[in-house]
């Protein structure tokens, strides 16, 4: 049987509030339910903390030391850490590594007046000496200074670079000129088709040596390491030589003598610059912007340092933690110490705003951190395990940065709810406190108060128009999902204007690409690559594939082969007649005479073809565009091999190739995330609101966000990358809180009053404000990436905070009017709300 009290309360700020609703026939509305014993739970606990107040600052704060010690990781933006170790492209990239050297190389471009001037010529050879003399960790330097120039004599084969001696007048010039551009080994590697442009190839080692003593910041070997014990090059390493080629190429740097860098590992050493240069930045900037925050909400010195404490330490044993596993700081997890932030600050606010609110109306410490998390306790766990959740769908990504986001982030989450409900209390106990007097009505916090809970009763009283609207809105956003394009373009992170993107632009022009497609053809058998069949398919895949172009953004520069170097051999030992610039059809001539060229003391066969001429490396120079646009042109590269040479195994890799892997391993592994993201927060929300249907209406104001963002970005022709592809999960993870704490207050209230209009009152008066704030705190967090000069780091920043942005809203304008529904078939209003 069902009462109705028709009496009109006061909510406590001279607001009427709705009919008293009691459902006698489920016993009394205060009878102790599971909640009840939950919230009485937290409320012991947080007294337990009050007088083990000094156990607790030591036992968290020795936490934070031991894994703080563990700092810093380091940072990496290695394409091949991208994937797992088991992965077959990353297998077989280190498998290609290991056989003929590092794929990638930095590409240096010089435009002189007159390449083929003795002037520039000697400055040319300067900055090569100066290269090899100062620079750590390159394998081999490659210019016109020191290019392979085969020639024979006699029976005799001669191999030697190309300026051992300069040019002594205008006719040598001359000559030397003509036989360059004539030279196809040269054209579009170290100089442009007019001769107008050239440039270095700087390899770099694959494994660790001997470095300069005075080489800064570069720890020195005692000597070269046995096999089983080499040492990869390290991204620090790598980019620190990268940053020496800089600064060299700046002394050498002059009208007329202008120099450009580019290739795979600056463009690696341009984001981690811009990585470390930043993230303090970003941190900085939010934590003074939090502080003044923080100083609006609570009017005291505690309410600002006690958040910002406890933060900062959850996310130095997070990081701590990370160096502890051996986890890198990658692009992916660099949004870490933000996210952190922000989700600490949030959860610390909801302990802070009842606390101060019980502590200024005369309870005692005890008291108001137990009233506290008596109040907030449940739902800033069940938050932190939702965040988590969503959080934890990157573990199956797929790709390692991303997985590692997946581990530490939830992590994090959870040493922020230990610090924020074991430190955060026992701290409160520790320092003196004072208690500052009620705001007055007109007080700024109190008129947005009271526009939250306008808001909120709009949307009670008229659900139709307000779910209506809200559908409308997401069948609009449906179309713009349908218009996003998939992209992983690195490149493209760089602001237009950058000396990297402008160099890259120039090379892919000059000199026919900056990337490299590699593909390793195995013969199967000893020699293999020594048959004239072998070498000819090779020389013919050079035409077919040479050929090859998609629109006028992708063609084929150049290709390289073992086939060119027994051309070039074959022509040299038949008196340099162009006719013989072929490859022989008998085998045993082919033998001779790679055997003449070997003994000539050059290693140049090592970069085309492994020791016992198994496998033969096939090298295709492309310009750099976006990776995805890769995809059908490898496929048709892979086709015309199989086509040539059926009997042979063909493996495809390279930077590009790595870039196109990843690509697809983020869609996939994000779609998994969406849906383990879905499968983690839905029975937790049901859990928590003990009800089917309740828990599934709540999904709605959790997944509009999510879907009104994609398609926005949809119409605003933003790609979906590896970043922007993580705003669903992260936002997911985060916008579920706003909602659990307006649903566990609505809760809470409704099973004490009876009246869903009341408990939408009484929910927005104690956590609307706190909601709005923690919400002000989450987007100001990522919205801080939009003052990066990477552009996928601040589109990142931008739509996330957009999502959370409009979380808040939807939570304040749509769950009201989901909750009346939801509630009407239990409640009977005797008259209509005024």
């Amino acid at each position: 049987m069902r009462t109705v009290s028709a009496s009109v309360q006061s909510s406590g700020n001279g607001r009427a509030t709705h009919a008293q609703v009691r459902d006698t026939s489920r016993g009394p509305v205060t009878s102790p339910s599971v909640q009840d014993r939950i919230e009485a739970g937290f409320e012991r606990f947080g007294r337990r903390v009050v007088r083990a107040r000094w156990l607790a600052a030591a036992g968290t704060l020795a936490l934070a030391a031991l894994l703080v010690d563990q700092l810093p990781p380091p940072f990496e933006t290695a394409v091949e850490k991208f994937l797992r170790t088991d992965d077959p492209a990353r297998v077989l990239w280190e498998e290609f590594q290991d056989q003929f050297g590092r794929p990638d190389a930095i590409l240096v471009s010089v435009r002189p007046p007159d390449v083929f001037d003795l002037a520039f010529l000697e400055r040319l050879r300067e900055l090569h000496d100066a290269l090899e003399d100062e620079v750590p960790h390159l394998e081999e330097i490659q210019s016109l200074i020191n290019a392979r120039s085969t020639r024979g004599e006699g029976d005799e084969l001669i191999v030697e670079d190309l300026l051992e001696e300069l040019p002594r007048g205008p006719e040598e010039l001359r000559a030397l000129r003509e036989r360059v551009l004539s030279n196809p080994f040269y054209v579009n590697t170290l100089i442009s088709k007019d001769g107008s442009f050239t440039g270095l190839l700087l390899t770099l080692d694959l494994y660790a040596g001997e470095v300069d003593d005075d080489y800064g910041g570069f720890e020195e070997d005692e000597g070269p390491e046995p096999a089983a014990a080499r040492r990869e090059l390290s991204g620090f390493e790598i980019h620190g030589t990268v940053a020496r080629v800089r600064e060299l190429l700046a002394r050498f740097d002059a009208p007329g003598f202008r120099l450009r860098m580019a290739g795979s590992p600056v463009l690696q050493e341009r984001v981690v610059a811009s990585m470390q240069r930043q993230l303090p930045r970003f941190v900085a900037i939010m934590m003074g912007a939090v502080a003044l925050l923080l100083a609006l909400l609570f009017r005291r010195a505690s309410g600002v340092l006690l958040p910002l404490l406890t933060v900062a330490l959850s996310l130095a044993c997070t990081v701590g933690a990370m160096a502890a596993a051996g986890a890198p700081i990658t692009p992916p997890t660099q949004v870490l110490p933000t996210f952190l932030l922000a989700v600490g600050i949030g959860t610390a606010v909801h302990v802070l705003k009842i606390f101060y609110m019980r502590f200024d109306a005369g309870d005692s410490v005890e008291d108001a951190v137990a009233h506290a998390l008596g109040h907030s306790g449940l739902a800033i766990v069940m938050t932190g395990a939702t965040t988590a959740g969503g959080l934890l769908s990157f573990s199956v990504a797929g790709l390692t940065p991303i997985e590692d986001l997946g581990r530490f982030a939830p992590l994090g989450v959870l040493l922020v709810l230990l610090y924020s409900l074991v430190l955060l209390p026992a701290l409160l106990a520790i320092v003196p406190l004072r208690r500052r007097p009620a705001l007055p009505e007109g007080a700024l916090t109190r008129r947005l108060e009271a526009g939250i809970v306008r808001i909120g009763m709009y949307s009670a009283r008229h659900p139709g128009p307000v779910l209506g609207t809200t559908a409308v809105a997401v069948v609009v956003a449906l179309f713009g999902i349908a218009r996003l394009e998939f992209s992983n373009d690195v490149m493209s992170w760089l602001p237009p204007e950058s000396e990297l993107r402008q160099a890259t632009g120039e090379i892919d022009r000059e000199l026919g690409g900056s990337m490299t497609l590699e593909l390793v053809v195995d013969t199967g058998a000893r020699d293999g690559a020594k048959q004239p069949e072998i070498l000819s398919a090779l020389d013919e895949l050079r035409v077919t594939v040479g050929g090859l172009t998609r629109g006028d953004h992708l063609y084929v520069g150049r290709t390289i082969s073992i086939a060119d170097v027994v051309k070039e051999i074959h022509q040299a030992l038949n008196e340099n007649r162009p006719e013989y610039y072929a490859v022989p059809d008998d085998a045993r001539l082919v033998a001779q005479e790679l055997l003449l060229f070997e003994n000539s003391g050059s290693d140049d066969l090592e970069d085309v073809v492994d020791t016992p001429f198994r496998q033969a490396r096939f090298t295709i120079k492309l310009p750099y565009i976006d990776p995805i646009g890769y995809d059908g042109f490898i496929e048709e590269v892979e086709a015309h091999f199989a086509e040539r040479l059926p009997e042979a195994t063909i493996g495809t890799t390279g930077f590009m190739a790595m870039m196109g892997q990843t690509v697809k391993r983020v869609i996939r592994g994000m779609t998994r995330s969406y849906l383990l993201a879905l499968a983690i927060i839905t029975p937790l929300m049901i859990l928590l609101l003990a009800s089917l249907r309740t828990g599934l209406a709540s999904m709605v104001p959790n997944l509009s966000p999510i879907v009104l963002v994609l398609g926005l970005m949809g119409f605003s022709g933003v790609r979906i990358d590896s970043f922007t592809m993580m705003i669903g999960s992260i936002a997911i993870g985060l916008v579920v809180d706003d909602t659990i704490h307006f649903m566990h207050g609505f809760r809470r209230y409704y099973a004490k009053c009876g009246d869903p209009y009341e408990a939408v009152t009484r929910t927005l008066e104690t956590t609307g404000q706190a909601l709005l704030f923690t919400s002000i705190v989450l987007s100001l967090g990522f919205s801080v990436f939009a003052l990066s000069d990477m552009v996928h780091l601040a589109y990142f920043g931008i739509f996330t905070a957009i999502a959370i942005a409009g979380a808040f809203l939807l939570d304040i304008a749509v769950s009201p009017a989901l909750m009346i529904l939801a509630t009407r078939r239990d409640f009977r209003q005797t008259a209509e709300p005024s």
